[in-house]
């Protein structure tokens, strides 16, 4: 799971890339040279140990591609979000790595903030945004694989089985 945060990560630093000044001279890009790094944001929907994971990942992925990372957490659900994103336009960073809450609903806010800086998704998706990329993986898939494994381990127990399974947010893309 780490790897996937450090390349939601390394992705979004590599877009970064073709965000110079445009002015045709060369830049230098030897890391002995001092001046301003670039800033993203890793924004999540929520608090949660498997965000806690993808801070560690960001964190280290940022100290490796010498960029400043900001990883915001919203605790009190999509309005936090919705503050946290609007925040960050503000602020200019130069690149938004999102788990939008309610795609739907935030749909003019991600057009903003790709608007303003590199935007992707991550973990949950905003396909009709203007996201760079979208970085995750079929949900529907997983929860099938996620059943198999479930009837494989449960096939020598005798009577019924219980299983139940959460979901961060009912409203994100990834939960439905």
């Amino acid at each position: 799971m780490k790897r996937f945060f450090c390349l939601t990560l390394l992705i979004l630093a590599t877009a970064l890339t073709g965000c110079d000044s445009g002015d045709g001279q060369e830049t230098n890009t030897n890391n002995n040279t001092q001046g301003p790094r670039p800033t993203v944001a890793y924004v999540t929907n929520g608090v949660a140990s498997f965000w806690d994971i993808a801070q560690a990942g960001a964190e280290q992925a940022a100290a490796d591609l010498g960029v400043e990372v900001l990883v915001q957490m919203p605790i009190d659900g999509v309005q936090d979000q919705k503050r946290m994103l609007e925040d960050l336009i503000t602020r200019q960073v130069d690149g938004v790595a999102v788990s939008p809450i309610d795609s739907d609903n935030q749909l003019d806010l991600l057009n903003q903030v790709a608007a303003a800086t590199t935007l992707i998704t991550q973990d949950s998706d905003a396909a009709d945004s203007d996201r760079e990329l979208y970085i995750g993986m079929s949900n529907y898939d997983a929860g099938w694989m996620c059943g198999k494994l479930i009837e494989e381990a449960t096939q020598d127990v005798a009577g019924e089985v219980s299983i139940m399974i959460f979901v961060g947010r009912l409203e994100q893309v990834n939960a439905r």
